[in-house]
């Protein structure tokens, strides 16, 4: 058995801002689609990095958690079942961290669902400040439902890589300078060239990955990638495109996400996940090869094997 995705939901930017929101509203559509309820989900995990009014305590996974409505008061529920919510913020490789502590908990039985969340949000909450020069990431959100299935269809290891020398991306709160509008200031320091590096990392995290899998040899030919598609991180429009080129694949071996302002960032795997299978770009492939590259010029990357149709792939 492995872990599975059992449903998908986007929540696109609206005139809150709210990464609160996003996530929230996000969670709760995923449940729907599912068939599910909130009392269904055992553990919420949060992997959204920039949240409203830089908030930083409580943890901003139990207040989606509350938003949602997962069993807030355990103690009177018919099932008395009590539901863990953490965030994990790893920046864009963060879903793929929440695929690794998720799977142990369904693995292990301590969880029968685990719920992925995922919002950014400029910290004013003004929509039109997100997807700019001065702050890149789209305000929007996503949610991924986790269970065991049936077989070795789901996930498999996720490999990690980092690359030598700066960060490449910072994002930080300049103290000396925010003053009293400080929980609505932002600050996204990147460096010049900081894409080619990004592509230089994802090229060798796949091929690092397929290596493991299959072994040195066959990771060097494009042929071990037939059948798959490629779900990335988006730090650029044309980052899918331009790895796929970098591996020798067609330019459309890697799924672009589409009707965003901005890099999706922590919601990109699920955006690219969600899109590709509603377009029915999941037909006709084997495996999808899930990379995110972030979080400090680090790398997290899992091969994930489909059975059947698209429609088999996640409700």
């Amino acid at each position: 058995m492995a872990t599975v995705i059992t449903s998908t939901a986007l929540s696109p930017a609206d005139e809150t801002g709210s990464a609160i929101g996003y996530a929230a509203s996000a969670g709760s559509a995923c449940l729907r689609r599912a068939g599910l309820t909130p009392a269904d989900v055992d553990v919420l995990i949060n992997v959204g990095v920039y949240r409203d009014s830089n908030l930083s305590e409580p943890s901003i996974a139990a207040l989606i958690q509350k938003r949602i409505g997962i069993n807030p008061d355990y103690l009177h529920a018919t099932e008395r079942r009590a539901a863990f919510s953490f965030d994990l913020m790893n920046g864009a490789c963060g879903v793929l961290n929440a695929v690794q502590a998720g799977g142990s908990l369904l693995a292990a039985g301590s969880a029968r669902r685990v719920l992925v969340v995922s919002a950014d949000t400029h910290p004013s909450t003004d929509p039109a400040r997100a997807g700019t020069a001065e702050f890149p990431y789209a305000s929007t959100g996503a949610a991924l439902l986790l269970e065991r299935g049936p077989g070795d269809r789901g996930f498999g290891r996720v490999h990690h890589r980092s690359a030598r020398g700066a960060h490449g991306v910072n994002g930080y709160l300049p103290l000396y300078e925010a003053g009293s509008d400080g929980r609505n200031t932002i600050a996204v320091d990147r460096e010049r060239g900081v894409v080619e590096r990004m592509l230089d990392l994802a090229v060798d995290s796949v091929r690092g990955a397929l290596a493991a899998e299959y072994g040195a040899e066959a990771a060097q030919a494009p042929t071990v990638l037939d059948g798959t598609l490629l779900i990335t991180s988006q730090p650029s429009h044309d980052f899918a495109s331009r790895l796929s080129k970098r591996l020798g694949l067609a330019s459309d071996a890697a799924v672009t996400v589409e009707g965003l302002t901005g890099d999706p960032h922590t919601s990109a795997l699920a955006y690219g996940f969600t899109q590709a299978r509603d377009s029915g770009r999941l037909r006709g492939h084997d495996r999808i090869l899930f990379l995110a590259v972030g979080a400090g010029l680090s790398s997290a990357t899992s091969l994930y094997r489909l059975s059947g149709g698209a429609e088999e792939a996640a409700r």
